[in-house]
């Protein structure tokens, strides 16, 4: 994979994330959808696993350094871990699923990525539940993780929209293996 292209690519989806949080959150603002999201399920649909891993596990650590976590007293820190861990575990979800699906399918995408979305928020909440267990930051596990789990959902909008792009520049990921198959042989 190219990770040049990748990087690029996730560079611009964190921006879209960033940029039009504000212009797509829904109520009070707490749900938003993510672009990073719908790229990380893309990568994981075709890259080699370990690749797959090691992609999830950087855009987890983009978005935890990307978004700062307010503590009791209104200060913000910065929490490496929680995102990272929570995207590994989601594209460890469409790894396993990407033998008993039609790659090449929008709907792949677009079906994929709220699903892996709700493993990566619950992994979040729990890891941020756990955190509260000890050192209180002012986390309510439930609240949070329904509105975790419904951005999860809203995450479709942007995979229908970044579906066409990410299949026509694809090619410039430079994939080792088309996956086209559930039975082809690829190269790890």
């Amino acid at each position: 994979m190219s990770w040049g292209m990748y990087a690029l690519t996730l560079w611009l989806a964190l921006g879209l994330d960033l940029g039009l949080r504000s212009v797509l959150r829904l109520g009070d603002g707490a749900v938003a959808p993510s672009f990073v999201l719908p790229v990380v399920v893309f990568v994981s649909l075709y890259a080699p696993p370990r690749t797959v891993t090691i992609a999830a596990l950087v855009a987890g650590l983009v978005i935890d350094l990307s978004s700062p976590v307010t503590v009791p007293g209104g200060t913000t820190a910065l929490v490496p871990g929680p995102n990272a861990l929570g995207m590994v575990l989601a594209s460890q979800l469409v790894l396993g699923a990407r033998g008993l699906v039609f790659l090449n399918s929008p709907v792949t995408l677009i079906v994929l990525t709220p699903v892996a979305g709700a493993v990566w928020q619950i992994v979040v909440t729990a890891a941020f539940g756990a955190r509260e267990l000890y050192d209180p930051i002012g986390f309510q596990a439930g609240p949070e993780l329904v509105q975790r789990l419904i951005s999860a959902m809203y995450s479709v909008l942007p995979a229908v929209g970044l579906w066409l792009p990410l299949r026509w520049l694809g090619w410039l990921f430079g994939f080792e293996s088309a996956h086209t198959s559930r039975y082809a042989v690829s190269r790890r």
